[in-house]
């Protein structure tokens, strides 16, 4: 059971060190995103004088934006995910021992009452 937990551990830690990673090089890239719309810093130079590629240009734009801000939702999912399962493993653990203690409290109680620890 331990090793199992300890693989647990590991792959949990490795896979929310790797979704931190990803929500920073995600969260950079909107953040430059946002500046670049906010600025209106848009590549292209002389080009865009035509509707046509200015409208193109505004649509890569909009369209790098759109895939960093879905790479940095899925990145929160996973943090949040393997976050929320391991604290509520622990809170289930935690249950469990206490849910035990107190079963062993009450066969104690019960056989230094005189009746049968192990009820029949």
């Amino acid at each position: 059971m331990r090793a199992t937990s300890d693989r647990k551990t590991v792959i949990r830690v490795a896979v929310l060190a790797l979704s931190v990673a990803g929500l920073a090089v995600a969260a950079a890239a909107l953040l430059r995103f946002m500046r670049s719309v906010a600025a209106n810093a848009l590549d292209g130079g002389p080009a865009l004088a035509r509707y046509p590629e200015y409208y193109r240009q505004i649509g890569a734009y909009y369209a790098r934006g759109f895939t960093t801000g879905f790479f940095v939702c899925y990145c929160l999912m996973l943090v949040a995910m393997i976050a929320g399962s391991w604290v509520d493993e622990r809170r289930r653990a935690r249950r469990d021992v206490r849910a035990a203690d107190a079963a062993m409290r009450q066969a104690v109680t019960a056989a230094l009452a005189g009746e049968p620890a192990v009820p029949d």
